[in-house]
């Protein structure tokens, strides 16, 4: 891929900044590990309108990250300024750049705010410097950092395979069905480790992962009936709630009153779909703060379509 690129003159764009969308897995299954270590997976994953900002500039000598939440480590091994790197080696440019990230969607939270910076950044990069690589390039080179990584290129509804680099984006009619459905996120005060829940399912196997078959059943059934509903599967939503109890009885008590609702990614973040048979969203906050305590992270929001533009540029 690597191939110095000299932006065609002149190319006055200075700045710009993107929507770094949340995502949540409305099916995650995960299945035994492959030989190259990495778990497989069959996941569908969906982009949100609530997520983090990313204003991206040129800069001289040197990358920058600067970011509104002072616990997120800003230092070389950030996701950010690990894109900004590859995208140097990839494309042959010596441009350095300046990161400035508001910070909106918790850490630790399986929302994949890390993955969804990286490739934020990525695109912002390729943008700035007169889009050198293709959107199949861009999704190579992120793959390279993460496994969510892909998806957040191009962020359209798609079921994730392999380690979750092979993207296969949902037909346009089902996309248009899960654009603007509502939802709810919600996130106890606590914190899980992507690389602690995986140890979780490999201390628990074979009991805690899916076979392949069984999740892509799930798929092909959802892709006859449309019930959202009835996807809902998480395979770390066990293992987790076997330490953090608090997880799993929410879940438990908001599926008895009517909620579709699941575990995101590793956790600890959960969501709720809308629905017209269960409590509205007034009523879903609080039954979540009454039992995991005010200082809960909850916050409306709803599925997008695909791609979002950037809001804004600057000369």
């Amino acid at each position: 891929m690597s191939s110095p690129y000299n932006p065609p003159f002149p190319y006055n764009l200075k700045e710009l900044t993107l929507h770094s969308p949340a995502k949540v897995n409305l099916m995650l299954s995960v299945h035994e590990p492959r030989e190259d270590g990495f778990h497989a997976l069959t996941s569908l994953v969906v982009a949100l309108g609530f997520g983090d900002q990313l204003t991206v500039s040129m800069a001289e000598g040197v990358d920058s990250l600067h970011c509104s939440d002072a616990a997120l480590t800003v230092g070389p091994d950030n996701l950010v300024l690990r894109a900004a790197h590859a995208f140097r080696v990839a494309t042959g440019t010596e441009q350095f750049f300046a990161f400035s990230l508001e910070k909106r969607i918790p850490m630790g939270a399986g929302l994949g705010g890390g993955s969804g910076n990286a490739s934020a950044a990525l695109k912002a990069m390729n943008e700035l410097s007169g889009n050198p690589l293709s959107l199949t390039q861009l999704s190579v080179l992120t793959a390279e950092l993460g496994s969510d990584c892909p998806f957040f290129i191009e962020q359209h509804p798609a079921v994730m395979s392999g380690r979750g680099e092979h993207i296969e984006r949902l037909s346009d009619p089902m996309s248009q069905q899960l654009a603007g459905q509502r939802l709810v996120l919600f996130k106890p005060d606590f914190a899980v480790e992507t690389r602690w829940a995986y140890t979780q399912l490999i201390d628990s196997a074979p009991d805690s992962y899916e076979a392949e078959q069984v999740g892509q059943s799930r798929l092909a059934a959802y892709e006859q009936t449309a019930a959202v509903g009835e996807l809902l599967y998480n395979s770390f939503e066990p293992v987790i709630g076997r330490k953090y109890i608090a997880i799993p009885a929410l879940l438990k008590d908001l599926r008895a009153r009517g909620v579709p609702c699941l575990m995101s990614g590793s956790g600890s973040c959960c969501f709720a779909l809308e629905s017209d048979t269960g409590p509205d969203f007034a009523e879903i906050e609080h039954l979540v703060r009454a039992a995991w305590g005010e200082s809960v992270f909850f916050v409306e929001t709803s599925i997008l379509a695909g791609e979002t533009n950037a809001l804004s540029g600057g000369i």
